[in-house]
Protein backbone atom coordinates (compact mmCIF):
# COMPACT_ATOMS: atom_id res chain seq x y z
CA UNK A 1 0.00 0.00 0.00
CA UNK A 2 3.04 2.42 0.88
CA UNK A 3 4.20 1.76 -2.61
CA UNK A 4 1.43 3.13 -4.15
CA UNK A 5 1.00 6.80 -6.00
CA UNK A 6 -2.70 6.84 -4.36
CA UNK A 7 -1.05 6.51 -0.89
CA UNK A 8 2.88 8.50 -1.36
CA UNK A 9 0.40 11.38 -2.82
CA UNK A 10 -2.39 11.54 0.27
CA UNK A 11 1.15 11.73 2.53
CA UNK A 12 2.85 14.09 0.62
CA UNK A 13 -0.22 16.67 1.19
CA UNK A 14 1.33 16.96 4.87
CA UNK A 15 4.64 16.53 4.44
CA UNK A 16 6.57 19.13 4.37
CA UNK A 17 9.76 18.10 5.42
CA UNK A 18 11.99 14.77 5.51
CA UNK A 19 10.85 14.34 8.95
CA UNK A 20 7.48 12.22 9.16
CA UNK A 21 5.25 12.79 11.88
CA UNK A 22 1.89 10.66 12.66
CA UNK A 23 -0.52 13.95 11.04
CA UNK A 24 1.02 13.10 7.53
CA UNK A 25 -1.84 9.92 7.63
CA UNK A 26 -4.09 12.02 8.11
CA UNK A 27 -5.87 11.84 4.60
CA UNK A 28 -4.66 8.41 4.27
CA UNK A 29 -7.68 6.06 4.41
CA UNK A 30 -7.10 2.87 6.11
CA UNK A 31 -7.88 -0.24 4.19
CA UNK A 32 -8.97 -3.61 4.41
CA UNK A 33 -6.11 -6.52 3.69
CA UNK A 34 -8.02 -9.39 3.71
CA UNK A 35 -9.05 -11.90 1.49
CA UNK A 36 -12.69 -9.80 1.29
CA UNK A 37 -10.86 -6.85 0.47
CA UNK A 38 -12.41 -5.11 -2.30
CA UNK A 39 -8.37 -4.35 -3.42
CA UNK A 40 -6.78 -7.39 -4.84
CA UNK A 41 -3.29 -6.88 -2.95
CA UNK A 42 -1.89 -9.44 -4.98
CA UNK A 43 -1.74 -7.77 -8.42
CA UNK A 44 1.42 -5.04 -9.04
CA UNK A 45 1.57 -1.67 -8.11
CA UNK A 46 0.13 0.35 -10.88
CA UNK A 47 -2.78 -2.19 -11.46
CA UNK A 48 -3.88 -1.67 -7.54
CA UNK A 49 -3.30 2.28 -7.86
CA UNK A 50 -6.03 2.29 -10.26
CA UNK A 51 -8.37 -0.02 -7.89
CA UNK A 52 -7.37 2.67 -5.59
CA UNK A 53 -8.33 5.59 -8.18
CA UNK A 54 -11.63 3.80 -8.68
CA UNK A 55 -12.71 2.88 -5.34
CA UNK A 56 -12.70 6.49 -4.30
CA UNK A 57 -14.18 7.82 -7.48
CA UNK A 58 -11.10 9.78 -8.25
CA UNK A 59 -11.46 11.96 -11.18
CA UNK A 60 -9.62 11.58 -14.53
CA UNK A 61 -7.97 15.30 -13.89
CA UNK A 62 -6.78 13.64 -10.27
CA UNK A 63 -5.70 10.98 -11.44
CA UNK A 64 -3.76 12.37 -14.04
CA UNK A 65 -2.48 15.03 -11.63
CA UNK A 66 -1.13 11.95 -8.93
CA UNK A 67 0.10 10.01 -12.18
CA UNK A 68 2.14 13.21 -13.33
CA UNK A 69 3.82 14.08 -10.17
CA UNK A 70 4.08 10.69 -7.93
CA UNK A 71 7.51 8.77 -9.46
CA UNK A 72 6.47 4.77 -9.33
CA UNK A 73 8.75 2.81 -7.01
CA UNK A 74 8.81 -0.24 -8.84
Amino acid sequence: YIKTKFFRYLVGILKVSQNIYQNVYEFVPLQNFTQKSDIDWSKPIPIINKQLYKKYKLTKKEIEFIEDSIKSME
